[in-house]
């Protein structure tokens, strides 16, 4: 009789423990659907995240994961390098095949494959940002190096490196200093918007040219396809404020209205390779971080407001510094059903 009750109890926590599986596999499966609905393709997206009290808002400790999500797999969030260490404002590269990120404790920067393999130190420094030349078809990081460590590494220079021979070098920007965690480089690399350093947000002209301040913020952001128009977080990070770099016109739009995040404050606002697309952090309730989940977002077609949000992430940690890449292939332009299902419409259509 003993023996046949542990049998049923062994069946039964196997049962559960299946049941548990999948019921997580259907979890991020759905949360896959939906970014895919959002997005209109395979999305990956990468972040860091705080193992401790998510007090460690800007990453700069030793006690940070590196966490990342592909819409396509059903596996959901997960480490793309084991473990618990220093990792800094990861970026997906322009392909979707690589990530760069910072260990700020030892200011170097490193490079690992979507799957994880492949892990390597390209520089000495602080990455700032990647950018693909569409000529010759070279990726390049951009980071700041110099004789300054830590925070106050905005007053060194930045230059930019090949990851497939970063020996190549060449100066980008020393005639200010500049944040390196807002930092994008226009579609032809020849501007870039950034921090000039924090609070003056503008529009700089590379290389080592001039700069434009057009307003203070925080996590600048340039429009990934067309460069043409910038954003910024506003103070009471609420809200982004958005100009048109070929006019005058500016204008404010709210994004902390994703489900969960009820109004409170967000955080590390940045655009995809996508217009329409942008990721966030939130909310932040004056505990920390430690609420902070990673959201994404659709701009509708005149960018002038979020029309749907979908939450990536759901876990008891704080989640920081997203960075989010949409197959190229992917509808730049959704519509929707009446009973909400996505199709692909023509541009401008609601």
């Amino acid at each position: 009789m003993k023996k046949f009750l542990a049998c049923l109890v062994l069946a039964a926590g196997l049962w559960l423990a299946a049941a548990g599986t999948l019921s997580a596999q259907t979890c991020s499966i759905s949360v896959g659907q939906e970014v895919r609905a959002l997005t209109g393709g395979k999305t990956r997206v990468v972040w860091v995240q705080h193992t401790g009290d998510g007090t460690d808002i800007f990453a700069l400790g030793p006690h940070m994961r590196l966490l990342w999500f592909d819409s396509d797999d059903g596996r959901g969030e997960r480490e793309l390098v084991p473990g618990e260490g220093s990792f800094y404002k990861p970026l997906i590269t322009p392909d979707g095949e690589h990530v760069i990120f910072t260990n700020f404790v030892e200011q170097g920067v490193y490079i690992v494959n979507w799957d994880g393999s492949g892990l390597r130190e390209l520089v000495r420094g602080i990455a700032a940002g990647v950018w693909r030349d569409p000529d010759k078809g070279q990726t390049w990081v951009y980071a700041q190096v110099g004789r300054v460590a830590g925070p106050a590494a905005r007053n060194d220079a930045i230059w930019r490196f090949r990851i497939d021979a970063p020996e190549i070098r060449e100066l980008v920007w020393n005639k200010t200093p500049v944040n390196p965690d807002g930092f994008q480089i226009s579609h032809d690399g020849r501007q870039v918007v950034s921090l000039f350093p924090w609070p003056h947000f503008g529009v700089a002209t590379l290389p080592n040219d001039s700069v434009v301040e057009l307003g203070q913020g925080c996590c600048a952001s340039l429009a990934p396809e067309t460069a043409d128009m910038a954003f910024h977080l506003l103070g009471d990070h609420r809200h982004l404020m958005f100009y048109s770099l070929k006019g005058e016109e500016r204008w404010k739009v709210p994004v902390n209205t994703g489900p969960g995040v009820d109004g409170y404050e967000i955080y590390h606002p940045k655009w995809s390779n996508q217009n329409r697309i942008l990721a966030l952090c939130g909310p932040f309730k004056g505990q920390g971080g430690i609420s902070a989940e990673i959201y994404l977002g659709r701009f509708d077609s005149t960018l002038h407001s979020v029309e749907e949000w979908v939450r990536v992430t759901n876990n008891d940690k704080g989640d920081f510094f997203p960075d989010v890449w949409v197959d190229p292939a992917a509808p730049k332009v959704l519509r929707f059903t009446l009973n909400g299902s996505p199709v692909a419409g023509p541009v401008g259509a609601n």
